[in-house]
């Protein structure tokens, strides 16, 4: 059985400036819960966490953006026709409205209720559970470098849940490795550029995040063989699944946990 990866904030190889500081390192297992087990409950939701975590899954990933009034708040889209019953931009209402809305009744009435939790909130909750989370930072329509400082400023003295951070703003991931030299941040990416690895190492990410579907068992060998750690998203599938760890993915995201957990157990 494989063990998970370590992901280090201060990597010697891509950090030369670095050397000599204190290493501080977290732990990614190989199944990550899409915006929790998204499959059974409602993404992004303080329950679709809990059912992730009841599945056997130790880690989520998950969308923070800001409301109207700069409070971090958990949402995918850019607005909140999908999963609520709100509508337009998240980024024109404040907290006080947002968390009024209903984020579960769309899924199922079993959900009826569910709110839109705070970055906050989610924390908290996590911290209780014993999970981590891969928090995808989303602008979504709002400042950009404003939500990367919100984030920064919430996350900055949580040292009771490990956090990995992502996002394809490239702009934030470069951002982040100033504003907290404490966690990793990854950089997402839908396809895999020419210049990947200039860009990688310019923006001092510490993971790749690619969609699967790109994925070949040859470029996993040339992103792996740079000592660069391999994230995929979103993988439903066994098999495919299989296929992508044994080509030296670090760690797949999937919306159905409890499927992943019954073909490749998760390492805790």
């Amino acid at each position: 059985m494989r063990a998970p990866i370590k992901l280090s904030v201060r990597s010697l190889d891509l950090f030369p400036d670095t050397a000599g500081k204190e290493q501080i390192m977290i732990r990614i297992p190989h199944i990550v819960a899409h915006r929790g087990a998204s499959i059974e409950a409602p993404e992004n939701t303080i329950a679709a966490f809990r059912v992730a975590q009841a599945r056997g899954v130790n880690w989520i990933e998950c969308d923070v953006t800001l409301s109207a009034d700069d409070q971090c708040v958990l949402i995918h889209d850019d607005t909140l026709e999908r999963t609520t019953n709100g509508s337009g931009p998240i980024h024109h209402h404040d907290l006080a409205t947002l968390r009024q809305l209903d984020a579960g009744a769309w899924f199922s009435d079993i959900y009826k209720g569910e709110r839109i939790p705070t970055l906050s909130e989610t924390l908290d909750t996590l911290a209780a559970l014993g999970m981590g989370v891969n928090l995808e930072i989303k602008p979504s329509g709002c400042d950009a470098m404003k939500l990367a400082g919100e984030v920064a400023r919430e996350i900055a003295n949580r040292k009771d849940v490990p956090i990995l951070l992502s996002s394809f703003d490239r702009d934030i991931v470069a951002k982040m490795a100033g504003l907290c030299p404490d966690h990793d941040c990854g950089w997402l990416v839908e396809e895999i550029p020419g210049d990947w690895q200039a860009e990688y190492k310019r923006l001092k990410a510490s993971a790749l995040h690619v969609d699967h579907k790109q994925l070949t068992a040859e470029m996993c060998a040339e992103i792996t063989g740079e000592n660069v750690p391999l994230i995929c998203y979103t993988v439903n599938d066994p098999d495919r699944a299989r296929s992508l760890l044994s080509w030296g993915v670090s760690s797949i995201i999937t919306d159905n946990p409890a499927l992943m957990t019954t073909v490749i157990p998760p390492i805790k």
